[in-house]
């Protein structure tokens, strides 16, 4: 089998969408689940396995875990909240924080598949541990790529991901098929209007298909999230690497398919941020190391914050592909961590 996903190189949500679809297929059991772009001037993002049809695999993964018995759709203590977003109104006391903990560590002796864990661990969670500024900041704990914005106390697991699972489970398999490589644009959770969030800042604000979005978020598993104790969590492709509000986003391009293991182990390297450090040894070392590994370049998205100081929105823009020649001798862009 195989699909072309709707989008290309300069659109994030597309880059994510191919990881989390990969993901999912291999969830499914599908085999030698495989993805990449294809070898031609205007590059197409492509998966390929062997198994059952992608839109059967995407619609009975959203079908799962729109049931009240998944993850995605359980509330913490105060019974409204999502239980594993990793952004919230934390809890203002320390029993609170303890009952928080508690049923997030039960939740996790249920019956999670490995894609299920990856996604949670990947969305971090909210840092009880984290001091700055001799204050509680749990929310640099989260992954950077978590950009559900948080009006009206809205969280990215209970106000996006539950509801979604709910609307891709209703989507026939054709229609879903139509979504994934943009043969249509059907967004039920943002109701087709020009400011739709259904991306969640993997697009700017418009219309974009529930379905790929469902995928492009679950991309979000193929990002590893290294905690830290005081400062902002490492996330891989975010630049700088520890800052609050990333300027940066970083994808590499292999000249080869990758599976979705190798996809996580080469966005684990630090060479990948280390792209755009603003020190040209270590740009020039970290484009040495990725060549060895057939990597053609990496896609350089800005991305944009807006909205409140208490509410800011973040969202990643169009993007750029730039050989590998290009960052030792180009920008170095604002990686100076």
């Amino acid at each position: 089998m195989n699909i072309m996903l709707a989008g290309g190189l300069n659109s994030a949500l597309t880059h994510f969408a191919l990881v989390g679809l990969a993901g999912i297929l291999e969830e499914a059991d599908c085999q030698r689940v495989r993805l990449g772009w294809t070898d031609e001037a205007s590059a197409q993002p492509i998966l390929t396995w062997e198994g059952d049809e992608a839109s059967v695999i995407v619609q009975a993964h959203a079908s799962r875990h729109a049931q009240g018995d998944s993850w995605v759709q359980a509330k913490g203590p105060n019974g409204k909240t999502g239980l594993f977003s990793p952004r919230i109104k934390p809890p203002e006391t320390s029993s609170g924080w303890s009952a928080l903990e508690d049923q997030r560590e039960k939740a996790l002796t249920s019956e999670l598949t490995e894609l299920d864990l990856l996604m949670i661990t990947n969305l971090g969670e909210p840092g009880y541990w984290v001091i700055a500024n001799k204050e509680n900041q749990p929310d640099r704990a989260a992954s950077r790529w978590e950009m559900k914005t948080r009006n009206r106390g809205e969280e990215l697991v209970g106000n996006r991901l539950a509801p979604l699972a709910e609307v891709v489970a209703n989507r026939s398999t054709t229609s879903i098929q139509d979504g994934l490589t943009g043969k249509t644009v059907t967004d039920t959770a943002g109701k087709g209007q020009p400011d739709s969030r259904t991306s969640t800042g993997l697009t700017p604000p418009g219309p974009a298909d529930d379905a790929l979005a469902w995928c492009g978020l679950w991309g979000i598993s193929g990002f590893t999230v290294v905690p830290a104790v005081s400062r902002v969590s490492a996330t891989a492709g975010a630049s700088p690497l520890r800052a609050l509000h990333t300027k940066n986003a970083l994808i590499p391009i292999a000249d080869h398919m990758l599976s979705f293991t190798a996809w996580r182990a080469l966005m684990a390297e630090s060479s990948v941020n280390e792209l755009t450090s603003a020190d040209d040894e270590r740009r020039q070392a970290a484009a040495n190391q990725l060549s060895h590994r057939g990597i053609a370049g990496a896609c350089q998205f800005r991305v944009r914050k807006g909205g409140s100081s208490s509410a800011p929105e973040r969202m990643i823009l169009g993007g750029e592909f730039h050989p590998l020649e290009y960052f030792p001798h180009g920008h170095p862009g604002d990686n100076s961590d």
